[in-house]
């Protein structure tokens, strides 16, 4: 019995209710005997267990299992790497000088407007700053100019959530791609929303297996990226966008679409969905990945006439959003610090992608967007998943297993976070050593 199989058997036991929250394993030495391994299996099969966020081991007290949607969310834990340990987990880019920037923009963003950012804002946030936003999205033509429709957000995870709340009620279906951004799997976890996974193909979501799933399953909406979706990096053509809205008309379901990464398809990504279904669709975008993090600002579209609504739930969640993120933003956006960002940011992830052309074989299955930040790697027959992030973790690098953003499953994939290492030689140095960690 490999240590796999322990874990299986013992992740089945905490899913089914058999090992509640809070029980205590066995120790490593029963385990093994329980199973009939040696002691260094059973050892590993924790660890693995660990990893996987589905226990927990305090120091002279034991292990202990944890609740199943802490195992759901493990990927969206935010811990700093040991010293020496290369991140390729964490789907950002922190460009040179970035964070110089941000704090001279902070300081500006103060001596002009210090004493309106400490004070409480409009719960959709604060006129100039919405135009911003829409001036923003609204910049390729497609989607309309209208800060009236447009809310300031605590992030894209804090829209999402504001969208689902909007258009579901708990035990609702909502409809997302197979493999799919933890966060929404977070979200709906504390909304108490049932994920439907539709398949993928190269193209993104299968319009013809959407429709099964909203016939069959009566779903409340439709949850995707379409442009450089994380993490397989595919984007959706035209024809499948058309075909959606269409479905959502004649099946009355909501959109929502997070665009997230479409900044670094530039001009050849084709319209937003949201273009085409603007009175049911919820169109997020962040300043996450095409400026900084740490402004936590995004701004959402939302369909004509749910603009109170939608203000509503911002001022039952957080209020407002941070102010001085949104004043940040709206300078940078004003500036032009936010277009050099972004063309910055696409030429390092075509460079970045190109270097991981070059470094990995040949005969490795990636998937990959020119301009991405992240890779979808199948691995090879032979090579679990599991056993691969933990001989990558040997080999000095942190990566995220497929299971991640499994809706059903455990795709025998990674996603490689390209953008993470500050330097190009540290990833250059890290897909070398998953290279010959995993050969």
């Amino acid at each position: 019995m490999a240590a796999e199989d322990i874990v299986n058997t013992i992740e089945a036991r905490i899913r089914s209710g058999a090992l509640a929250p809070g029980a205590r394993l066995p120790t490593q030495r029963i385990l093994a005997e329980q199973h009939g391994v040696a002691l260094n299996t059973a050892t590993r099969a924790v660890r693995l267990l660990a990893a996987r966020g589905l226990v927990s081991g305090e120091v002279g007290r034991g292990t202990f299992v944890l609740s199943p949607s802490h195992a759901d969310n493990v990927a969206l834990r935010i811990e700093p790497a040991p010293p020496g340990l290369i991140d390729l987990g964490g789907n950002v880019m922190p460009l040179p000088g970035l964070a110089a920037r941000f704090e001279a923009a902070a300081r500006t963003a103060l001596r002009r407007a210090r004493d309106a950012l400490a004070d409480y804002q409009p719960h959709a946030g604060r006129a100039e700053e919405r135009a911003a936003g829409a001036a923003w999205l609204a910049q390729d033509d497609a989607l309309p100019n209208d800060p009236a429709r447009v809310i300031i957000c605590a992030g894209a995870q804090h829209a999402t959530m504001l969208a689902l709340l909007a258009v579901a009620r708990p035990g609702a279906s909502i409809a997302v791609e197979a493999l799919a951004w933890p966060g929404m799997k977070a979200v709906a976890s504390a909304l108490n929303l049932e994920l439907i996974p539709v398949p993928l193909d190269a193209d993104g979501m299968r319009p013809r297996a959407l429709l099964h799933v909203a016939v069959q399953r009566r779903i409340a909406a439709v949850y995707l990226t379409p442009t450089i979706q994380n993490p397989t990096s595919a984007t959706l053509p035209q024809r499948r966008r058309e075909l959606i809205a269409a479905l959502a008309r004649r099946l009355d379901f909501a959109i929502i679409e997070d665009d997230a990464y479409g900044f670094l398809a530039g001009p050849d990504a084709p319209p937003p969905i949201t273009s085409l279904a603007p009175e049911r669709s919820w169109y997020i975008r962040t300043t996450s990945k095409a400026l900084t993090p740490g402004l936590r600002t995004a701004w959402m579209l939302v369909p004509p006439g749910q603009e109170r609504r939608a203000a509503e739930l911002v001022r039952a969640t957080v209020w407002t959003a941070p102010p001085l993120g949104a004043a940040i933003a709206t300078q940078w956006l004003a500036d032009g610090t936010a277009r050099r960002l972004v063309a910055a940011k696409r030429r390092e992830a075509a460079t970045r992608q190109a270097l991981a052309a070059a470094v990995l074989p040949a005969e490795w299955r990636r998937r990959a967007h020119p301009y991405s930040m992240h890779l979808w790697l199948e691995l090879p027959r032979g090579l679990r998943a599991a056993d691969a992030v933990e001989l990558a973790l040997a080999a000095g690098v942190r990566v995220t297993a497929g299971e991640a953003f499994a809706i059903q499953g455990a795709p025998n994939a990674v996603r490689l976070a390209l953008g993470r290492p500050p330097e190009q030689r540290d990833l250059r140095r890290a897909l070398l050593a998953l290279r010959q960690a995993w050969a």
